[in-house]
This record gives structure tokens, C-alpha cells and sequence, in this order.
């Protein structure tokens, strides 16, 4: 038997590289390629970087999706199936729109794959193909798998390696897939498989791919005093509590830690309500917390949200200049996505404010525009607005402002000249993934 495991792009330009910020290596590919029986043979293709060859010299072909990659992904789907060759589909998009997914394939699978994988593959030998394969989240401890890295040219992805160390978030922050796809669950691989994994890898710069590596407090300390034994540097996403515990603080810098993504969201108190979030600004000062992770000399990526009901065009420069007085590492200034399956979604479809319904899957559309109509200004006012913000953010005076930050962006040379290389590439990243084309190739 041999099978197709394809990552498919959010869209394609023919004759244009692929936007360079979007190319780590997909990790989750990895993991269904060490799942697979060593009697099947696995080919890997990367939408992103080659042009697929629509044929049947497979049995089977898998692919992973999310929301922005679905359209692409159901019509390399359609193209083999149309050749009378199976396709599976996995994910958080099918997880949270099972009924749409089974509609471009012959099987989904609904949840995690670890515990459904090896039985997929022997049915589909049997030619007994069921269309669904859910898996339950039974527990705290997540699967463990240590992924097959050896399909993936390390040279066309970004010089990083990618660990996962848990799944899920306990938050339930009302615009976010992970946590409806996840059912606001958290499990977490142990320490040691964690280390041998770390310890497996070629390179010593790591991403530790969790949603929210902090959720748990204890568990972080305990893998973070095992990592500190390992010399390397790593970056991760977390939540602003982190800076409530002096401690957790420490065992970060001492493992190696030199960035975190941090979703602040907002700044203002009502908007971080609507959301769900309100517990990051009670009784709290950001600027203290900031100050806190600074001091261990962790940089921070700011993410922030717009397009709440109580969000108005004042709020795009009163961010903008807070993030630039923070001196943010790197920031995100998004505008509000509404993804199928979250409770915002639902929302404000039946308020009768979604642009398209199923806007992930319109012909035209593009990453970076907005698709429903905000309360307090125009949905182009929306999109204007959070890019403005980027740019903004991305001047060269900003970027020199905060590289000079001697606590955390320019602690030392190392981190001075990645915090002035990454502000480079994503001012020219900023530009270019806005009204990338979702979907097809044009």
C-alpha cells in the first residue's frame, strides 16, 4: 500500500514564492508518518513549495487542514478522488465541521489522530473505509508520538525545530478554534518524552508549538528545570498570568526561553469581557506583567484583536502606540476572525453579521480582509486599520526604538541582531501576506 501525505497551501500564485513566514515544517505530518504501519509506503508533498502531480499511483492520500487552507485543501481532495484514489481529511477544520468536510473526501477523522490512525490505515488495505474515525480525550496525558522528521527538506523550511509538549488550552476565549476543537481540555506529554524528543533534534533553536505552554504552572517548572540542562533556545506561546509567579519566571529564563507569544487581545477591559478574557486585565497593570518578563530577559510577541462591539477606530493608534512604548519584540495586530465552531461565529451569524457564511471557502477571497461587519466601523475601515497598525509598527524609527531595550531586546548581541532580523523580515512579511489569495491557484 502506499499513501500521500500533502500539507496544502491557504492559496497559490503561480510563479510567486510562498509567503516565507507561513513555512515551518508541519509537525503534524511527522506524527501520522511515525503512526504508519512500516509496511506501507509514505511520499510527502508540500503544497507550498511544489506542484502537485494529480495521479493514481496511490492507494490513499491524507491531508491536515485548517480553516484558511480548507478551500485548497478540498480541491486537491476532489482532484484525486476524481481518479478514483481515497483521501482522508484531519485536523481542528473537519473536527469542528465534520458534516462539510465528508463532503470533498471518503473519510475524516474527528479529534486527535494518535488513536486512530493505525485503524484507518488497516481498512483502507481491507477496502473498508469508514467515512468517520473520532477519537476520544480521555485524560491529562497526551499520546505520545515522536514524530518522523526525515520526510521534511530542512532547507526550504524556516531554521527551526518544532516540539509539541501538550495539546489544547484550559481558557475559553470565544474566537478561538483551538479551544472549541479541543472541548477546553489540556494534555500534556511527560517530562522524559519530552527530553528525548528535544534531545533527538538537530537543531538547538526550538518552537515548543503548544497553545499555552504555561497553562499549567507546576508542570511547566518541572519541564523547564529538566530543559535547563540542555542548552538551548527556545520560543513558545503563553499567557500573560505567567508574570503572576516570580518563580515560573525563572525556570523559563533558565530553559532557554528568549521569546513568548502573548495574546493580550485589547486593552480595553469591556472588549476583553465579550471575549471571554476579562481575566487577563483583572487586577492587573500590563505594564507591570510586561515589565516582570522583561526583567528575565524574555522577549515578547504581542498579539492583539479587533472588531468587538466596543471597539472603535480610536482603539487601532491607541494600541499601536502602546505596543511601540512596550517595546514589543514582534506584534500581531489581527482583525477579528470569526471561525466556524467558535462561539463568535455562531454569533454573529445569527445577529446577520457574517459577510459570507462559509467564508473560508468564497471564490476571491483573501487573507488579511475582514468577513463581517463590525459595529462601530466598515468592515474595509476594520481591515485598513489592522494593517495601518502593522505598518506603523514596522517603521524603521519603531524598530530602532525597541531594539534597545538592554533588559530583554538587546540583553546581549545574540538577541539584539534575531530581534532586528526577525522586525526586518516581517515588516517585508506584513505586506506580503496581506490579500494572499485563499484557495486555488491564480
Amino acid at each position: 500500500m502506499k499513501i500521500k501525505l500533502i500539507h496544502p497551501a491557504v492559496g497559490k500564485i503561480n510563479g510567486e514564492k510562498y509567503v516565507k513566514s507561513w513555512t515551518m515544517y508541519p509537525l503534524n505530518l511527522g506524527v501520522i508518518a511515525s503512526l504508519t504501519p512500516k509496511d506501507v509506503e509514505v511520499e510527502f508533498i508540500d503544497d507550498r513549495f511544489e506542484n502537485i502531480s494529480y495521479d493514481s499511483d496511490c492507494d490513499l492520500v491524507g491531508l491536515p487542514v485548517e480553516t484558511y487552507t480548507a478551500k485548497r485543501a478540498y480541491s486537491i481532495s476532489e482532484g484525486f478522488r476524481r481518479l478514483g484514489v481515497k483521501t482522508v481529511l484531519g485536523g481542528v477544520h473537519p473536527t469542528l465541521m465534520p458534516q462539510e468536510a465528508m463532503l470533498h473526501s471518503d473519510a475524516i477523522v474527528v479529534g486527535d489522530a494518535e488513536k486512530v490512525w493505525e485503524t484507518l490505515i488497516n481498512d483502507a488495505k481491507k477496502g473498508l473505509l469508514k467515512k468517520v474515525y473520532s477519537s476520544q480525550r480521555e485524560g491529562k496525558e497526551l499520546f505520545t508520538v515522536k514524530p518522523d522528521r526525515s520526510l521534511f527538506d530542512m532547507g526550504q523550511y524556516l531554521p527551526i525545530d518544532l516540539i509539541e509538549t501538550g495539546r489544547g488550552c484550559f481558557f475559553s476565549c470565544d474566537f478561538c478554534a483551538v479551544t472549541a476543537a479541543n472541548q477546553r481540555t489540556y494534555r500534556t506529554k511527560t517530562v522524559e518524552d519530552i527530553i528525548g524528543e528535544i534531545q533527538s533534534v538537530k537543531r538547538k533553536n526550538l518552537y515548543l508549538v503548544d497553545d499555552n505552554f504555561v497553562s499549567d504552572f507546576k508542570r511547566t517548572k518541572d519541564l523547564c528545570e529538566a530543559m535547563a540542562q540542555l542548552g538551548v533556545r527556545w520560543t513558545g506561546q503563553g499567557s500573560v498570568n505567567m508574570a503572576d509567579d516570580e518563580k515560573l519566571l525563572h525556570y523559563l529564563e533558565r530553559s532557554g526561553c528568549f521569546n513568548m507569544l502573548i495574546g493580550f487581545e485589547s486593552l480595553n477591559p469591556k472588549s476583553l469581557e465579550l471575549m471571554g478574557k476579562s481575566w487577563t486585565s483583572s487586577k492587573r497593570k500590563y505594564e507591570e506583567s510586561i515589565k516582570k518578563i522583561r526583567d528575565h530577559g524574555i522577549t515578547i510577541y504581542a498579539t492583539f484583536v479587533f472588531g468587538y462591539d466596543t471597539d472603535t477606530k480610536d482603539d487601532f493608534k491607541r494600541t499601536i502606540d502602546f505596543a511601540i512604548d512596550q517595546k514589543f519584540a514582534i506584534t500581531a495586530f489581527n482583525h477579528l476572525v470569526p471561525f466556524p465552531g467558535t462561539p463568535l461565529y455562531s454569533r454573529l451569524k445569527d445577529q446577520g453579521r457574517l459577510l459570507y457564511d462559509d467564508w473560508w471557502l468564497r471564490d476571491g477571497g483573501k487573507f488579511g480582509e475582514a468577513v463581517f461587519r463590525p459595529k462601530n466601523m466598515t468592515p474595509q475601515e476594520l481591515t485598513d486599520g489592522c494593517f495601518g497598525c502593522r505598518e506603523a509598527f514596522y517603521q524603521y524609527g519603531s524598530i530602532s526604538h525597541r531594539l534597545f531595550d538592554f533588559k530583554a531586546n538587546f540583553k546581549n548581541p545574540l538577541q539584539g541582531g534575531y530581534v532586528a532580523w526577525i522586525n526586518l523580515f516581517s515588516r517585508h512579511e506584513a505586506k506580503k501576506r496581506q490579500g494572499w489569495p485563499i484557495g486555488d491557484i491564480i
